[in-house]
């Protein structure tokens, strides 16, 4: 409704260590729908995992997709919250994808813990 764009953030702890480059090139391509469903993953080893989606069907599937990089199969651990707003301010309609950069990479960092600097993909 607004001049800015749509910005949604997905966060995860990933289990696998995977490289900056393979998570970078697992999300290259992705969208999903964006609406008022909130579904969560919790008491998993990644985190709490949360995406605002047009559906449950839809946010389920882009917490799987992070878990197929992350190494966490949101079906066999932690459990799934579902909830929502009505709040026409909040779970904004729209298509969601990576942010592009220049030079054509997508906005993916990677931190090794808790605390300290993102890594991002290098040229």
């Amino acid at each position: 409704m607004g001049w800015r764009p749509l910005r949604k953030r997905l966060s995860y702890r990933d289990q696998t260590g995977a490289p900056m480059e393979a998570h970078s090139d697992h999300w290259a391509g992705f969208v999903w729908q964006a609406g008022p469903v909130i579904v969560r993953h919790v008491e998993g080893p990644w985190g709490r995992v949360e995406v605002w989606a047009a559906s449950i069907t839809e946010g389920k599937r882009v917490i799987r997709h992070a878990g197929a990089i992350a190494g966490v199969d949101p079906d066999e651990v932690g459990r799934w919250e579902i909830s929502g707003s009505s709040n026409p301010r909040f779970g904004r309609s729209g298509t969601m994808a990576p942010l592009r950069l220049p030079g054509g990479y997508i906005s993916v960092s990677k931190r090794q813990g808790s605390d300290g600097w993102p890594l991002v993909k290098q040229n």
